[in-house]
């Protein structure tokens, strides 16, 4: 009797060893980037565009909650479809819807039209976020989970500093209606980068196989999960509040401070660099301190810059000193660096069946927040800086009670 043929090695299996499969996890990074970039281009051509519609700023502003709205239910869908699919169908999916609401964008003269194809760019962008989620918590144990969100980071991180640079540089030569060609052309590329390099990464004995019709309780059972709902909703509370900035900046910055196109696209890019550097120096700091430890360091940084910000409001109003302003969102932003990395860690730890409903729910509670924050802003008739503060600091210093609340004898270390 002949001897049996070993079986060969399953693609899909998590990496155990110390190295990291770099390059795939830089691929990740660019796929996702396909989100920051969809955001941020368009924030220094929101002046020229309420131009153009004849409307004022502040509502063309809109577009920016429009695009959270997708985000949020996009995510709830792709997230369970790809633990019973696998993670390329969904990218498929999302990214050729994605490349046909660009074009809408891109050819429309109406506002509203605009808000429906923002929404839309939405739905489809929003998949390349919850499947390389997934796809990095299939492979990798919980440690190098924070190191891979790391480095995804360090690629994906370009985007928010290159987008209003490359929104500004378009403006000058084009209309604001080649910014979503551009877009329209980088879906195509994600759809290319995942039919040529984007491997499965779900094995089919590993897929969810739950009816359907229980989505909804799957769910609710992960919201009442100690070990996922802690980090997921307080690092979605601290997250969601930069959306919060996302959609206040260019009325506090070019409108309430008088900066230019240019000098925004600066401001951003400071800011989106800060973020980076944090997320690079967590890749070392994770091998020497306890992931939970950094989370909470990073939340306490960002309360306190979102208080001093409060405070600038409620002393200074209009009139506080831009720097300032300035230096405290700086550090608003770039503490998402430690924040980040590690909160998103610990909530899929556990998660080995669900990891794309885990990634999809986590995804959707950052928006819900930016989108909540957006109508918190309008709610108070102060002045721009006291509203940012105030919003800011309330979403995150809940978030930051949060993951206080976040069990601090968790062994990462016992997550399958």
């Amino acid at each position: 009797m002949s001897a049996s043929k070993p079986t060969p090695p399953n693609p899909a299996d998590r990496v155990r060893s110390s190295e990291l499969p770099v390059a795939w996890i830089m691929m990740l990074g660019l796929m996702v980037a396909i989100g920051p970039l969809s955001i941020d281009m368009y924030l220094p051509a929101l002046p020229a565009m309420a131009e153009s519609f004849d409307v004022p700023t502040a509502f063309i502003a809109n577009s920016v909650p429009a695009y959270f709205l997708g985000l949020v239910f996009g995510q709830l869908f792709y997230g369970p479809f790809s633990d019973r699919v696998g993670r390329v169908k969904p990218l498929y999916i999302g990214m050729s819807l994605y490349v046909v609401a660009s074009l809408v964008c891109a050819t429309t003269n109406n506002e509203y039209i605009l808000f429906v194809g923002r929404t839309v760019q939405a739905l489809g962008a929003c998949v390349g976020a919850v499947v390389t989620r997934a796809a990095i918590r299939d492979r990798l144990s919980a440690r190098q989970t924070a190191k891979a969100f790391s480095i995804m980071i360090l690629v994906m991180g370009l985007a928010p500093i290159l987008a209003p640079l490359l929104g500004a540089q378009f403006l000058e030569f084009f209309s604001w209606h080649s910014i979503f060609w551009f877009l329209t052309g980088f879906g195509v590329l994600n759809l290319l980068l995942t039919k040529f390099f984007f491997k499965e990464t779900l094995a089919p004995e590993n897929r969810n196989v739950r009816p359907a019709k229980e989505v909804l309780s799957q769910y609710w059972d992960l919201l009442k999960d100690p070990t996922f709902n802690y980090p997921a909703i307080g690092g979605g509370l601290l997250m969601g509040a930069m959306f919060v900035y996302i959609s206040a900046a260019s009325e506090l910055l070019m409108d309430g401070y008088g900066i230019s196109a240019q000098q925004f696209s600066w401001v951003f890019g400071v800011n989106a660099a800060g973020f980076i550097a944090l997320t690079q120096l967590n890749q070392w700091l994770t091998n020497r301190f306890r992931i939970l430890s950094l989370l909470r360091f990073g939340a306490m940084v960002q309360v306190v810059a979102s208080a001093g910000l409060l405070v600038l409001g409620v002393v200074f109003g209009s009139g506080a000193w831009l720097p300032l302003v300035l230096v405290c969102i700086f550090f608003c932003i770039a503490g998402l660096g430690l924040t980040q990395p590690n909160a998103s860690a610990i909530a899929l730890a556990f998660q080995k069946r669900r990891a794309g409903m885990a990634s999809a729910l986590q995804g959707s509670l950052m928006f819900s927040v930016g989108i909540f924050g957006g109508l918190l802003l309008n709610l108070f008739a102060v002045n721009p800086v006291l509203k940012l503060g105030i919003t800011m600091f309330a979403l995150m210093g809940l978030g930051c009670l949060l993951v206080w609340r976040i069990d601090k004898n968790l062994n990462l270390d016992d997550a399958e």
